[in-house]
């Protein structure tokens, strides 16, 4: 009887597991290329200076260090891979309720004394000892409800591994963009310090006016009022940039107290995706590929399988079955003992219909609606992320020529002045006030380049095709 029982149960374990066990997703469909053939020309040098750490020491990084890092080191790269391993280890464990529970026991027993009849008189004098090791088998399970909860805790499993990938380019995009802001607060220290030392050449060539007699009291004045504004804008600027190497440290998970610098001693215009792509064709590619989105699709289906379970645990069969061999050993003192075999056997079905199971099921709705909005939720600000991204580089695009008119018109003046100077038609004061012009000229430059790269970064981020390979 017992093998009848177990044969059939296989069967059962059999076309439940081919549900649960079912092959993965295949291979996601290859990235399509959205960067251009060729890269734009624009290259400009950091002219920074000689800084002190904060604390210990300086460490020079460039970008593919920085993402390299990130993907290696950031806690929150960490905590969804754990999240992945727990939902792994849920997924598994669904599997395995599948198959029956081996309990294997032994009891002992110890009776000495007088024995008793059935109607309550007493007999001679009775010593024995009872052993019984015992193997139970069994097996309780609804078909219906544990293939939805496999379902579910698949379609689970498969969510965490996308909000895996979804936080690995989170952490890209969020790197890239601070590298690139550490870099855009290194030029701007760079031109504070280049205003003050003009500033103080001023201030020294007004003082010598002022000592000659050809100078006003006033003017010196004005240019020691203008070089406390620039020293203080210089200050602040080496904060802001001890500022965004302590946020860098943070997504690396770097000692904050260890300063980073830009190591590059230039910058490159970096286009990542080409300009001629229309946006519908944008907003598709994200669709297909933005791993956050395709995890909280596979939370939908998620809940779906939980409506499903819900439903089959009120009102599906519990089917029930166990088997069971013993041995019995009975030791009497001055007689014959031996093992004895018992077996035990049985099956059963049944439906366990409660109050509860409507209000589950009403749970279970409600949170497959809700899986359903968060669906459309997320797609309209993967929508949205896109178009900021698209618009914010077309328009950081248009400045990058205009700023290189200024700074060659900057430029161009910097160099008449000059030779004024030298023919004897124009003052220092010019030439310093033409050369502070060339550097807010080269500041809006690269504010120019930095912010177009960033919004290259974001843009390829909010399409999901950004990864630490396709970052230079």
């Amino acid at each position: 009887m017992g093998r009848n029982w177990f044969s059939g149960a296989s069967a059962i374990f059999t076309s439940v597991i081919a549900v649960g066990c079912a092959a993965p997703p295949g291979v996601p469909p290859r990235r399509p290329v959205v960067a251009p053939a060729t890269q734009p020309s624009v290259s400009l040098d950091l002219n920074g200076s000689p800084m002190a750490p904060m604390y210990r020491r300086l460490l020079a990084i460039d970008l593919p260090t920085v993402l390299r890092v990130a993907t290696a080191r950031n806690l929150d790269i960490q905590q969804a891979r754990q999240r992945v391993e727990a939902n792994r280890g849920r997924y598994e464990s669904n599997v395995e309720a599948v198959f029956p529970v081996i309990a294997p026991s032994i009891a002992y027993s110890h009776f000495q004394g007088v024995g008793q009849n059935a109607n309550g008189t007493l007999t001679f004098p009775v010593h024995f000892d009872n052993l019984v090791p015992a193997v139970s088998i069994q097996w309780i399970l609804n078909p219906g409800a544990i293939v939805y909860d496999i379902i579910a805790s698949k379609r689970r499993l498969e969510a965490s591994d996308q909000q895996e990938q979804s936080v690995v380019l989170e952490t890209a995009r969020a790197a890239a963009v601070q590298y690139y802001d550490l870099v855009l607060a290194q030029v701007r220290l760079a031109v504070a310090q280049e205003a003050v030392n003009e500033a103080q050449e001023l201030l020294r060539i007004t003082q010598l006016q002022v000592n000659a007699g050809t100078g006003l009291p006033a003017d010196e004045l004005r240019a020691q009022a203008s070089l406390a504004g620039f020293q203080q804008d210089m200050v602040l600027g080496l904060n802001n940039f001890y500022q965004a190497s302590i946020a860098l440290t943070l997504t690396l998970h770097l000692d904050p107290a260890v300063t980073l610098v830009p190591a590059p001693r230039q910058v490159n215009q970096t286009m990542l995706v080409r300009e001629n792509l229309p946006i519908d064709e944008l907003l598709a590619t994200a669709a297909r590929y933005r791993p956050d989105l395709n995890a909280i699709r596979s939370l939908l289906l998620a809940s779906q399988a939980d409506t499903g379970a819900a439903v089959w645990g009120g009102v599906g069969p519990q089917l029930q079955a166990a088997y069971t061999v013993d041995g019995l050993k009975t030791y009497t003192p001055g007689r014959h003992h031996d093992w004895k075999e018992q077996q035990k056997a049985g099956v059963g079905a049944g439906v366990a219909l409660g109050p509860s199971t409507f209000g589950n099921l009403k749970t279970a709705q409600a949170n497959e609606r809700s899986a359903a909005i968060d669906v459309q939720r997320q797609t309209d600000l993967v929508r949205a992320a896109v178009v900021s991204a698209q618009q914010a580089s077309a328009t950081n695009a248009k400045l990058i020529p205009v700023a290189r008119q200024q700074l060659d018109s900057a430029q161009e003046a910097l160099r008449l002045t000059q030779a004024n100077l030298k023919a004897g038609t124009a003052l220092l004061l010019d030439v310093l006030q033409a050369e502070n012009a060339v550097e807010d000229a080269r500041l809006r430059y690269v504010t120019a380049v930095v912010h177009y790269n960033q919004s290259q970064v974001n843009l390829l981020a909010a399409l999901g095709l950004l990864d630490a390979q396709n970052q230079s």
